[in-house]
């Protein structure tokens, strides 16, 4: 039986399932000589590009595979997505969600909200393809009461399988409906496992990646998300500028969500 991948596994143990592959948590890690670290790997999102702002270009050239997410309807958002294919990054789209706290106008003009019918959910995902060349998935961006809504999940769960996307929960809202419409729809599906820099320091998000590392070390793998911005994004990009070599040093090979999929695939 076809199953998702899920972003948290049980301890001892547990196994994980990706598209009716069963694979031990355990067997991600390479075996290596003893006193040397195991391999895990490090999936790193960044959210909000489409306004160029404060941390793109440093994030863009960073010295690592990772995954940018772009708001459609943005005023960049086409130039964002060619900068970051460009630098040799993976692009996807930043669905921009209902919150149940915070300002309508944080959605852009191709918000998705809980008053749509089906068709104009589905047609703004169009446009947001239409809009962001090059992307192979979806994440939320807010979202707090629309991924409480089965009708706008299960609509975004049929267009990534559509597409061929993948689809990473950001965990804005902790339940468990968007986990179990994919698993119904065999979707794709991871979630994220630490936020860097919901405290916008470079303290802060040095502090995350060095919790993802423990994550990365128990399951043999962690997905972290970071922003652009002017609060967020510089001390993001110093953090990551700063931690890379040393989370390299632990054994930690940095990748793309999809590479990181195809890596579960592959055991």
């Amino acid at each position: 039986m076809k199953k998702i991948i899920k972003g948290i596994l049980m301890m001892f143990g547990a196994l994980t399932v990706v598209m009716g592959l069963t694979l031990q948590a355990e067997s991600l890690e390479s075996t290596k000589e003893e006193g040397v670290p195991k391999k895990v790997y490090m999936a790193v999102i960044i959210d909000d590009f489409g306004n160029q702002m404060a941390g793109t270009d440093a994030i863009a050239n960073l010295p690592i595979p990772l995954t940018g997410a772009v708001i459609p309807g943005m005023p960049f958002a086409k130039e964002d997505a060619n900068t970051l294919h460009a630098a040799g990054k993976e692009v996807i789209i930043h669905v921009p969600l209902e919150p149940i706290n915070g300002k309508p106008n944080w959605l852009g003009p191709k918000g998705i909200t809980t008053g749509m019918g089906e068709e104009k959910v589905k047609a703004n995902l169009e446009d947001a393809l239409e809009e962001i060349p090059y992307a192979v998935g979806m994440n939320n961006h807010m979202g707090s009461r629309a991924m409480q809504s089965k009708m706008i999940v299960s609509t975004m769960m049929d267009f990534a399988n559509e597409k061929g996307f993948y689809f990473v929960d950001s965990k804005t809202y902790d339940n468990k409906i968007a986990a179990a419409i994919a698993e119904e729809k065999h979707t794709t599906y991871m979630m994220r496992d630490i936020f860097l820099d919901n405290t916008p320091t470079t303290e802060h998000a040095i502090g995350q990646l060095q919790a993802a590392l423990k994550v990365a070390k128990e399951k043999g793998y962690a997905i972290v998300i970071g922003h652009v911005g002017p609060q967020k994004g510089p001390h993001t990009s110093a953090a990551l500028k700063t931690m890379i070599p040393k989370l390299q040093a632990e054994n930690v090979e940095f990748v793309t969500v999809s590479t990181l999929i195809d890596n579960l695939r592959a055991q």
